[in-house]
């Protein structure tokens, strides 16, 4: 796979805090609201500007303007810069736990993304990606980049750069990118990545395929690349998405009936939120763990027998990426909050799993098939605003 080094805005290490940002900093969107109101700098004028706009989000060329404004303003008041040299970047991640990390930024093809060399696992939603293409169009920039693997390692060692940023986020996760310039340290990396058959995208497939679109619309910008963080599979960290469902007028005793036609279904006295087995699910309702266990010989993943055999044939939801029936809850978010969503009423239930292995999301890309949405959630997550690809 061939990658190639850029010119990356980025802010400085003065404004890199302020800039930087991640909507789950603010879990409620009137946190984030607020955030809008006093942070001048924050790259959230840019991927949440509908929320500066009194208006519908589905009509993005009224308030994206205000995005591309921002971006000018930034570059006036020197809160961001363009690098002069085209380089890779090495980003390390550490998390308070001690999990760290480690990686390269870096432009991919868009023609190996079309021709499935950068290999995807899940269905793109419509809306989605054109809010997205116009977002790439009116703001000239990528402000995340998707996150890629592969099987394999990333020989780092002996590498000369310049760190450029180290900041501590508000969610107590340290960054660290040193930026690589040397011909002979690109040529490496280069060299080593020209023997990875397949990248595989672990997280951003709608900015991926966004990407494409708008290179495929404007072929006039400087948008033939894709900004990624490659970082080797057995770095990625792996949970599951648990699904809650809201269904008004279905008993207790109803959805134990419709389980039992496919599953074995008993009561659990321990909670069930965190599952180590395969084929084990948690159905949490009416302040009652069950563990659903699917028995029968088949080839699905877990959450693909969620999505098959409950979400579609007990609740009849044919889309779960667009059904307001079902909400997914990343296991990093905690039980409590998935309990008492249930016990308070705002859901009817909750169903649980354990993560799904990337191996078997390699085999379902391989085989150019999908799968169910929020089926993986994976660490590292990036800030947006650290490093941006300018399509100008």
């Amino acid at each position: 796979m061939k990658i190639y080094p850029f010119k990356a805005l980025r802010p400085t290490s003065d404004f890199v805090g302020m800039v930087t940002s991640k909507s789950t900093d603010f879990p409620d969107k009137e946190d984030l609201v607020h955030e809008l109101r006093v942070n001048a700098f924050t790259f959230h004028h840019v991927t949440k500007s509908h929320l500066s706009y009194i208006g519908a989000f589905q009509e993005p060329e009224k308030f994206l303007p205000f995005a591309a404004h921002y971006l000018q303003e930034m570059k006036k008041k020197g809160a961001l810069i363009k690098e002069e040299q085209d380089s890779l970047y090495i980003y390390e991640q550490t998390r308070k736990d001690g999990r760290q990390f480690k990686g390269i930024i870096a432009l991919c093809s868009v023609s190996d993304y079309t021709n499935n060399k950068i290999k995807k696992h899940e269905e793109i939603r419509t809306n989605r990606l054109k809010y997205l293409v116009e977002l790439f169009k009116t703001t000239k920039v990528m402000g995340e980049p998707t996150l890629l693997t592969y099987q394999g390692d990333l020989p780092m060692d002996n590498l000369y750069g310049d760190e450029i940023l180290s900041f501590m986020s508000v969610d107590e996760k340290k960054h660290k990118i040193t930026r690589l310039s040397s011909e002979v340290d690109i040529a490496k990396i280069q060299s080593y990545m020209n023997q990875i058959e397949s990248f595989y995208i672990a997280d951003g497939h709608h900015r991926s395929a966004s990407n494409a679109v708008f290179h495929q619309n404007n072929p006039s910008f400087n948008n033939d690349k894709l900004m990624c963080f490659i970082l080797p599979e057995n770095q990625l960290e792996i949970k599951p998405f648990h699904r809650l469902i809201k269904s008004s007028g279905i008993t207790v005793a109803e959805v134990i009936h419709k389980l039992s036609e496919k599953f074995t279904v008993t009561k659990s006295a321990k909670s069930l939120y965190s599952l180590e087995n395969e084929r084990d699910l948690g159905v949490y309702m009416d302040k009652q763990w069950y563990k659903v266990r699917y028995t029968k010989d088949s080839t699905l993943l877990d959450v693909q027998i969620i999505e098959e055999y409950i979400v579609k044939y007990i609740f009849g939801i044919a889309d779960s990426r667009t059904n307001s029936q079902i909400s997914f809850h990343p296991h990093t978010s905690g039980e409590d909050t998935l309990v008492n969503l249930i016990n308070d009423g705002m859901y009817t239930l909750a169903i649980t799993n354990r993560a799904s292995q990337f191996e078997d999301v390699r085999m379902v890309s391989d085989k150019q098939m999908t799968l169910p949405p929020k089926s993986t959630y994976i660490e590292p997550k990036l800030r947006a605003g650290m490093i941006i690809q300018d399509f100008s």
